[in-house]
């Protein structure tokens, strides 16, 4: 019993091939393994299906304010003075009337010019000191010549001053992940450049009970603007990206971080915020996962770490960009910026913020900040949620199984058909949901699981299910039809190895006078002849699902009933020797036009119980037939001889088809080799077929046998005399007429019973 559960089998196979395509999507979904090559594959055939798509570009709120290379050969090698930063934030302030301004930059470091200035600045108060020789008077009025003439010359209060009137602002920083690159600063320096940021952090949490639980990334160190930099009025946002580890490709972005226990919003969720006016960001956690960010009403769904998938415009320069050389001189259309979220970046090669995206590599990283800030403001961002992903596993099992289940059933080509249906409409209604919703269940892991059970279904069928198979159809393609073959196939367990007893029809014929025809003929002409009438019998013999025993030189050796079970074999059997006969006539009249010999074929046909089954040796074995009622069919085959007949039957025979068929009882017989007489029928045709002269005739022949048998003989030969006039010929009533004369000079005794008794088979 075990044995037969765990036996190998096409859909066994599935099962194990399902559960582990499910495993392993599970390990990836829970984070217990990040590098699965299955995830990888299944980004990249994302990506293919984003670059498929043709770029388009909608009405949008964002454009991209670039460092550019036009801007650098007319400003000079970035970065550039602070001084130009503020003309650039005053042009689009007051001219252009942007909504947002958003810099995709750090200004960390001081400008170098204004260390120039500083060191003037010291040599000519140093002076000043010198020769105001401690005159109080003086140094007032220095201090304030010096502090009007720093404020000019100094870019960093310059672009200070200017950042501080604006509210519509958000300065971009970055984190560390790793202090190893801070290791030359003082732990001062470090805490300086954090509290610059911490005013920018999250501070309404819903679920923040939950936020131990979240895979969120911690920082270990920030980079951030100076304090010249530093106004209340503008609002921080870091914009680090972390690529997938995999192949270094930036496929989402993070809007939150943690950094020394608080949450701090990205720059795009921060120029959200002022696109919105939203008076705070409101960050949901659950049980292991962020849910998402509201801005005021507005929700923004996350992963669970808090990123979010980008739905890539197109590539490169897919949003409008602007030199800020042209910007600051007023060459762009004011139209163009007004009312729009303006991002500030770098797209010059040689400033290398560029990113390997799906759309393309060298992606300016702005333009990345860009394509997530429009994703969300038109809600078209990808997003998968936990329902999604439970919803792939499930559907990895279904279509495992399902697959599985069916191709154990279906042939090669069906369960390809089947295979290929199901892996195109799965493709087709997951592009849809993909393009339309933004959503979709794994490509990769379904069309892979599809595949792969397919594949590992057809493997064991061709080395095992299908080996058995060929074996059938090698074994029996000769004997029986392809129909029944394509049964047997499809159920193996129809033919039983070794014998079993049944009952069956059994079918034998031979050719009339073989011998002289044989003789008469070369032997090429003997080949070409019986293959010609060997060829077209046994087509008939598997036209009615007859099974092909052998051939014995011109004799055929039939069965009908096995390996396929009919319960109508009887009548199969008789049927085909009835269209063997209706053949013939066509054949001889061919022959007679070619001047080729004519056959005449007799055909003997038993029913009863049989053994059939493959028998033989371990070398070589055959799916014959054997018994009592094989042999009797043999011997009513040679007792046509004795009645000149060619279609003849037993009584066993005979009450299977009486109903279908029209017959005559030719005789009560002894065969060879049995005690028990047998009675015997000629079949005539298929009932209706024969005419009503030719059955009333027969009646005469009726009587007459009936006659025969009360040992009436001179009556009994009138009405074989008259059968045969209304027949013109008939070679049982010419063989009941000999015997009548006969019986009539030897008078039999009286124990006579009827029966005529074969002394020869």
């Amino acid at each position: 019993m075990l044995k037969k559960l765990f036996a190998p089998s096409g859909f066994r196979i599935s099962i194990l091939v399902t559960f582990i395509f499910a495993s392993v999507f599970m390990t990836n979904y829970l984070g217990l393994r990040t590098d699965s090559y299955l995830e990888l594959m299944d980004k990249k055939l994302v990506d293919l299906i984003i670059r498929a798509r043709s770029s388009k570009m909608d009405q949008t709120d964002v454009a991209i304010i670039a460092v550019d290379t036009k801007s650098v050969d007319k400003y000079g090698r970035w970065p550039w003075g602070r001084n130009i930063m503020a003309k650039l934030l005053h042009e689009l302030n007051h001219h252009y009337q942007a909504k947002v301004i958003g810099f995709d930059m750090v200004f960390s470091e001081t400008d170098p010019n204004d260390v120039a200035a500083d060191q003037i600045l010291s040599n000519i108060s140093q002076t000043f000191r010198k020769e105001s020789k401690g005159s109080k008077e003086l140094n007032e009025k220095f201090k304030k010549i010096y502090s009007k003439i720093a404020s000019k010359v100094k870019n960093d209060k310059i672009f200070g001053a200017e950042l501080s009137k604006l509210e519509n602002v958000v300065l971009g920083y970055f984190f560390f992940a790793t202090d190893e690159r801070l290791k030359h600063m003082t732990t001062e320096e470090l805490e300086s450049s954090a509290e610059r940021i911490e005013r920018s952090e999250i501070t309404i949490i819903q679920g923040a009970q939950y936020l131990d639980t979240i895979p969120l990334p911690t920082m270990q160190a920030v980079e951030s603007n100076i304090p010249d930099l530093s106004s209340s009025n503008n609002l921080n946002g870091f914009f680090n990206m972390f690529p997938d580890p995999e192949d270094g490709t930036v496929r989402r972005v993070h809007l939150v971080l943690k950094y020394k226990d608080k949450y701090y919003p990205s720059l795009d969720l921060q120029i959200l915020k002022k696109f919105y006016n939203s008076n705070s960001i409101r960050m949901v956690v659950n049980e292991g996962s962020i849910y998402g960010f509201y801005l005021d009403d507005k929700l923004i769904n996350t992963d669970s770490d808090g990123s979010v998938m980008i739905n890539y415009r197109g590539d490169r320069m897919t949003f409008s960009h602007y030199s800020v050389y042209d910007v600051i001189n007023k060459k762009v259309p004011k139209e163009a910026l007004k009312d729009k979220i303006l991002i500030l970046g770098a797209t010059e090669v040689g400033i290398y913020d560029l990113r390997t995206t799906p759309v393309g590599i060298d992606y300016p990283g702005v333009e990345v900040h860009a394509s997530i800030i429009d994703n969300i403001i038109k809600g078209d961002y990808f997003y998968n949620s936990d329902l999604v992903d439970f919803l792939t596993f499930i559907l990895i099992l279904v279509f495992g199984l399902t697959v599985g289940l069916v191709l154990s059933k279906l042939r090669a080509l069906p369960g390809l058909i089947f295979s290929v249906l199901i892996l195109v409409g799965y493709i087709s209604l997951n592009l849809w949901f993909f393009i339309n919703e933004k959503t979709w269940t794994s490509f990769v892991y379904i069309i892979c699981v599809i595949i792969i059970n397919w594949f590992a279904v057809v493997l064991f069928k061709f080395f095992g299910e299908e080996k058995d198979k060929r074996f059938i159809k090698g074994a029996f393609q000769q004997y029986l039809s392809p129909k029944v073959i394509d049964q047997l196939v499809e159920n193996p367990g129809m033919l039983k190895l070794g014998g079993e007893k049944k009952e069956l029809t059994a079918f034998f014929s031979d050719i009339q006078g073989f011998s002289t025809i044989s003789e008469s003929l070369t032997p090429e002409e003997l080949v070409v002849l019986l293959n010609e009438y060997l060829t077209a019998m046994t087509d008939i013999i598997l036209k009615h699902g007859g099974t092909v025993d052998k051939f014995e030189g011109d004799a055929i050796i039939a069965f009908f009933g096995a390996p396929i079970s009919h319960e109508d074999h009887a009548l199969r059997c008789v049927l085909a020797a009835l269209d063997m006969q209706k053949k013939l006539i066509e054949m001889r009249e061919n022959w007679r036009k070619q001047g080729r010999h004519e056959i005449l074929v007799r055909i003997g046909i038993n029913t009863g119980e049989m053994v059939v089954g493959n028998m033989g040796s371990a070398y070589r074995m055959d799916y014959t037939m054997m018994g009592d009622s094989v042999n009797l069919a043999a011997r009513l085959e040679g007792v046509n001889k004795e009645y000149k007949t060619f279609n003849m039957i037993s009584e066993f025979t005979y009450e299977a088809v009486k109903d279908q068929v029209d017959t005559r009882e030719l005789d009560l017989i002894r065969v060879v080799g049995k005690n028990k007489p047998v009675r015997i029928y000629e079949v005539l045709g298929v009932k209706g077929e024969i005419s009503e002269e030719t059955i009333h005739g027969y009646k005469y022949f009726s009587k007459g046998l009936n006659l025969y048998r009360k040992q009436q003989w001179e009556e009994a030969i009138k009405y074989f005399m008259h059968t045969i006039k209304l027949s013109k010929s008939d070679g049982p009533s010419e063989t009941f007429i000999k015997r009548c004369q006969y019986f009539k000079e030897n008078p039999l005794t009286n124990d006579w019973d009827g029966v005529f008794s074969m002394t020869s088979k």
